[in-house]
């Protein structure tokens, strides 16, 4: 579905959700609902259509990015609280949904003061529902991401590696992606080498890189699209503990693979890596979920972890990310984004799941 008609079409559905607006805080929201990509905005919407409220340093970026969004209307203010009390009492609304996930509690006293007589009522995951599924516009944005995040990966394999430390590296990395075009990282570049690849999520330091495993989770933004990724490469010669840890996190993560397809509830392609790497007995160096969806946030729905109830639908694109983190020694992630189809998944950045020596 095209931006210009996602807040049209959302906004016949609120009165099933018993709410006469929607207070819409969420930045990614936000972007998903009228395209605008600021970062200070409210959305308020209604049944006949919205307002985007936001300061004067964004009337020029706002007015253009929302053209063509059906029925958005664009309030340049300083208060945004006072401008959506005249539109509240103007749209004569009793019952307002907000995102309660999103508001603080002094956001929620703040709003109780501001719209006295109105009914405030926390709607959870009403657009995040409608995110989950990607539209080809998504699809196109998130390989852009992936194809340009590749590049960043590629570059490793021509580097200094041992002449260098991890933030470095990491530093390099971003340079590639950024000249390759990548707005922003999704997240904070994590670099780690040796026994610091026991920690899934190590944030490179000042250590130059040694011999052993060296494991990158990296991502990058395009139109607000995320990729995010993991490679695990070995800096000399991997010894058999070596190729034979890799190897377990490939099968586990080759099986979760095998495991997608519309229809499949998400804890069942947990539960394919987990076996697989219970059974090499590993199964207590494998703490978190195999996956989660991707889009415009790096972390969204479904998540597929051991006890997920969600249901995997054509369209959705997810992570399948095992890892095996022995602490002391070092650890393995291999991570892919997927794109979830009718029968089976597509994985979204073939190539480079095999290990790559680096000397």
């Amino acid at each position: 579905m095209a931006v210009n008609v996602r807040a049209r079409e959302l906004g016949k559905e609120l009165d099933k959700h018993g709410i006469d607006a929607m207070l819409i805080t969420d930045l990614a929201n936000i972007r998903y609902l009228t395209g605008f990509s600021g970062s200070s905005a409210r959305f308020f919407l209604g049944s006949r259509g919205g307002y985007l409220l936001t300061d004067s340093r964004y009337k020029l970026q706002a007015a253009a990015e929302i053209k063509g969004s059906s029925g958005v209307r664009l309030r340049i203010c300083k208060t945004a609280n006072l401008e959506l009390g005249r539109i509240i009492e103007k749209a004569s609304v009793k019952k307002l949904g907000f995102e309660g996930s999103g508001v603080s509690y002094d956001g929620y006293r703040a709003l109780k003061k501001a719209f006295k007589g109105v009914s405030l009522k926390p709607v959870a995951g009403l657009v995040e529902k409608r995110r989950i599924v990607k539209d080809k516009g998504e699809l196109r944005a998130i390989r852009r991401a992936i194809a340009v995040a590749t590049k960043g990966f590629e570059s490793v394999e021509n580097a200094e590696i041992l002449k260098m430390t991890e933030a470095e590296l990491a530093s390099r990395i971003e340079m590639v992606v950024k000249s390759e075009g990548a707005e922003s990282m999704s997240f904070s570049t994590i670099v780690a080498s040796a026994k610091r690849t026991a920690l899934p999520h190590a944030m490179p330091t000042n250590r130059a890189i040694k011999k052993g495993f060296l494991t990158i989770d990296m991502g990058v933004s395009l139109g607000g699209y995320k990729s995010d990724e993991t490679r695990t490469f070995c800096v000399g010669e991997p010894t058999k503990r070596h190729r034979d840890i890799y190897g377990v996190v490939k099968e586990a993560h080759d099986r979760a693979v095998g495991a997608v397809s519309a229809g499949v509830v998400a804890s069942a392609v947990d539960a394919a890596a987990r076996k697989v790497i219970k059974k090499a007995g590993y199964g207590k160096y494998f703490g978190h979920g195999t996956g989660h969806g991707v889009g415009l946030d790096v972390h969204e729905g479904p998540g597929l972890g051991p006890k997920s109830k969600d249901i995997l639908r054509e369209g959705m694109v997810i992570t399948i990310e095992p890892g095996i983190y022995i602490p002391g020694w070092g650890g393995v992630r291999i991570e892919d984004m997927v794109l979830v189809k009718g029968c089976g998944c597509e994985v979204l950045a073939e190539g480079l799941q095999e290990l790559r020596i680096l000397r």
